[in-house]
């Protein structure tokens, strides 16, 4: 308890010295898969090849803070899953559980709790999926949304390294950058880097039409197209990797008396066929739903944690360690009892879902993991399967039989968990131009539908 002590002096507001308040920035890489992150890959990425040295900045930033190497996105998608880091509830819970439904006004969030305590609120969101019509930004004093251009993306950086360089009140800053989210066109001299090998696969050039492409010829993973398009996205995340380590680096070395707590993670995976699909959104299998995650504060020692965790953790942990007033009925906890060596239930029902699909209930899919086992539950078919994580990473078998006390508990977990559900909130119309924005990331076709796979 003495080293929280000594934390919180640093960190917290508590001490009375406005300056003694840490900056903190949170930030998330769009459809980052952990499964093409170097340091948490051994022997090949996802099943496409070698291991690549995709990441080198998160790794070095990861080896000097805390690295949760089990941590899963609540959401196969990014409306939800932002919504669950920002509140700790599930989508089923919050609301914002598709396009066109927004977050309850009634719940609390993060960034209310930073404001509320003095700290200035910044957000710098790359994407339209998050526009302020979803209250997502709730709480924040500065909301701007960015579009996908590349231009954009460096914009973003800008803002972000700015608005922590001021001299002022602490700030809170969320930066939500686009890549590696689909298209999969980094700039030279990503572009080839991992690809070149095939250059005669012109027709796979990571663009949203050649990812539905895949997607629609249900390739295998080991198809050479399929290959292609993980070394294209593979790229993508080099780039994006190279870029936030710059940022974080200078804002690490910046001069300031002010300490700085960075996270740095994503708010879900990415799927090259190993279940079928390709892209997110469209099941709970490990490819979509495992996110790096790290944790770089002052006082905190290096270390890598393996026991499973929950993006839904994340508000719990940020809020004790400055020392503000926890969220009601979080969903999560404080990851910060792992972190000290202290007493955490490490087999804890951790849920996670898929779209709903409000006109296909049939589609909705739920997980419900507790330590090494994972339940696979379609609720509107009545099915269910068990995974062992550990001796099936790849989740290709149904274990229930061997295990059937442990089924038919996650099971009652899922029941317990599914009463807290609420009903979604009234549906509201998207604009056009918001349509538009989501037609051109591959959220509708061209008829307004959402299609199979390749969905954001």
């Amino acid at each position: 308890m003495r080293a929280l002590a000594v934390l919180l002096l640093v960190l917290c507001a508590a001490c009375g010295r406005e300056d003694a308040r840490a900056d903190v920035l949170v930030i998330v890489a769009d459809s980052l898969a952990a499964s093409h992150v170097s340091s948490h890959v051994s022997g090949g990425v996802s099943g496409h090849g070698p291991a690549r040295p995709t990441t080198p900045a998160f790794d070095a930033f990861a080896a000097e803070c805390v690295r949760f190497e089990q941590a899963g996105a609540p959401a196969a998608w990014t409306l939800p899953s932002v919504a669950s880091l920002f509140t700790s509830k599930p989508q089923e819970v919050h609301g914002a559980r598709d396009d066109e439904l927004a977050l309850r006004s009634d719940l609390p969030t993060l960034a209310e709790r930073f404001a509320d305590a003095g700290w200035s609120t910044r957000a710098i969101v790359q994407t339209p999926v998050l526009s302020s019509r979803t209250g997502v930004g709730r709480g924040f004093q500065r909301y701007e949304v960015l579009d996908f251009s590349l231009a954009s993306f460096e914009r973003s950086l800008a803002l972000a390294r700015g608005a922590l360089d001021e001299a002022q009140a602490p700030h809170f800053v969320y930066l939500h950058v686009a890549p590696p989210h689909m298209p999969y066109q980094p700039p030279p001299p990503f572009r080839g880097r991992f690809s070149a090998e095939s250059e005669a696969l012109a027709h796979v050039d990571g663009s949203i039409a050649s990812a539905r492409a895949v997607h629609r010829a249900r390739l295998a993973p080991e198809h050479p197209d399929v290959v292609r398009l993980a070394a294209l996205y593979d790229e993508h995340v080099a780039f994006v990797d190279a870029r936030l380590g710059e940022l974080v680096h200078a804002l690490r070395a910046r001069a300031t008396r002010r300490p700085l707590l960075i996270v740095w993670t994503s708010d879900h995976g990415e799927a090259f066929m190993e279940h079928g699909e390709q892209g997110h959104n469209s099941n709970v299998y490990e490819e979509l739903l495992h996110v790096p995650l790290a944790l770089a504060a002052p006082g905190l020692s290096s270390r890598v944690e393996s026991t499973p965790v929950s993006l839904l953790d994340l508000a719990p942990t940020l809020l004790e360690l400055c020392d503000l007033p926890a969220l009601p009925h979080s969903a999560g906890r404080s990851l910060m009892p792992l972190v000290r060596d202290e007493p955490f239930d490490s087999e804890r029902a951790l849920l996670a879902s898929s779209r709903h699909y409000e006109n296909h209930p049939e589609r909705w899919q739920v997980a419900v993991r507790s330590g090494r086992f994972k339940l696979h539950v379609w609720p509107a078919l009545g099915r269910a399967e068990l995974r062992d994580l550990e001796l099936d990473p790849l989740e290709r078998n149904d274990c229930g039989a061997a295990h059937p006390h442990v089924r038919e508990r996650l099971l009652r977990e899922f029941e317990r968990l599914q009463r807290e559900f609420v009903e979604a909130p009234d549906r509201g119309e998207l604009s056009a131009s918001e349509q538009r924005a989501l037609r051109e990331l591959g959220y509708f076709d061209d008829a307004g539908q959402s299609p199979e796979g390749t969905r954001r």
